[in-house]
């Protein structure tokens, strides 16, 4: 029994990364052996199991043999006969099929570490084409580092597993999944990038109508904006900002909109994010005129606008939504006021409504009550705003 570090640790390692998980690979070993030294079983489609005092977890070596769509459409083989090399060739990249010993000794059959000098993204072997979900994990590495480019023969394999349609069989948990890390990675313009070139982005996520090659000009400048934005974005902005694209980009084309916009209410539904988020999708679609117009606009307009974006109840939501928008102007070069001086007028009024204390008879009724709530707001705005 031989036990090896394996993976994105060993790859982190080697690229002066910091180290956050770490899997292991145990060879020469059974699931009984593994039970009676302590190690508790937890998985379903094969033998990976916990270490009894860290917590970590150890995968016993197997090959597998594709058999149905998808993910998970994969028969597995766990037996001591199985190789260090065996296991190693059945993952996706190079630069995830390096090995570490428990003396320190590197364990590259398939070059790696050369890959990872070069900066560039390469399939382990043809069984790449086996897993659809590797189409993202591919794109999502390729933004480890500015540099890397993914190989063209990896990225003609990306392509034709698109045209097949396995990644229709991936869920769209898993798809998050993958592409949030790249969103949230240092790079995402170059994941995006490599997702557009070999249609996956449309395929698994988007289903925009009339999609072009060029559209993919429009992701990659949004990934640009996104890494150079200084404010910080939550991972569920940063989704409904893909969805958002043909709204902003340059390359959008006007007469599919009433197709657009069915079909992200269905989109939204399976992203399973939160109701808030859901509302900064449609606010933007809404009220990003004027927001962009808003200091110009009368004073009740102002106060519809902002009771329409729930702004009393949830007085931060403005500000997320302000910042998505600054990014898409900032990507799409759109002229437009910056939104300094709405957000300090925001702040000042916010201020001025906590202060505000109205005795209220409570013998009018509930729409008579908030008529004088809304002249007192009213009134209030149009102070701030001289």
């Amino acid at each position: 029994m031989k036990i090896y570090l394996v993976g994105g640790a060993v790859r982190d390692k080697i690229m002066d990364i910091p180290v956050n998980d770490k899997d292991y690979l145990v060879v020469g070993s059974t699931p009984e052996e593994m039970v009676k030294l302590g190690y508790k079983p937890i998985g379903k489609n094969f033998p990976v199991f916990l270490h009894p005092k860290t917590k970590e977890e150890y995968a016993l070596a197997r090959t597998e043999r594709k058999v149905g769509k998808g993910y998970h459409g994969f028969k597995f083989y766990t037996s001591p006969d199985v190789t260090l090399e065996e296991d190693l060739r059945r993952r996706d990249i190079t630069i995830n099929a390096i090995a570490e010993d428990e003396d320190g000794n590197i364990y590259d059959p398939f070059n790696g570490k050369d890959d990872i000098k070069n900066k560039i993204i390469r399939h382990v072997s043809d069984a790449f084409i086996e897993d659809p979900l590797r189409v993202l994990r591919a794109a999502r590495f390729s933004a480890l580092d500015v540099k890397f480019r993914i190989q063209t023969e990896t990225l003609e394999l990306m392509s034709a597993m698109v045209l097949s349609g396995e990644l229709k069989f991936l869920s769209l948990e898993r798809v998050v999944a993958e592409v949030g890390k790249g969103l949230e990675g240092e790079n995402p313009d170059i994941m995006l990038h490599y997702l557009c070139e070999c249609g996956a982005l449309n395929e698994v996520f988007l289903d925009l109508p009339h999609w072009r090659p060029s559209f993919s000009e429009d992701f990659v400048s949004l990934g640009l904006a996104m890494k150079k934005f200084p404010k910080p974005l939550a991972i569920e902005s940063k989704l409904i900002m893909l969805l958002l694209v043909p709204y902003f980009g340059k390359h959008y084309l006007p007469e599919s909109r009433k197709i657009w916009v069915e079909k992200q209410t269905y989109l939204l539904k399976d992203l399973k994010i939160s109701s808030l988020s859901v509302k900064i999708f449609w606010n933007i679609i809404d009220e990003e005129l004027n927001l962009k117009q808003f200091l110009t606009l009368t004073a009740e307009d102002k106060l519809d606008c902002l009771y329409r974006l729930d702004f009393f109840r949830r007085p931060n939501i403005i500000s997320e939504i302000l910042n998505i928008i600054s990014v898409f102007y900032k990507a799409f070069e759109i002229k437009a006021p910056t939104f300094e001086n709405l957000n300090k007028l925001l702040v000042l009024f916010s201020n001025e409504i906590n202060q505000l204390k109205s005795e209220l008879d409570t013998s009018k009724s509930g729409d008579e009550i908030k008529e004088v709530v809304y002249q007192e707001r009213l009134s209030l705005i149009k102070k701030i705003s001289q």
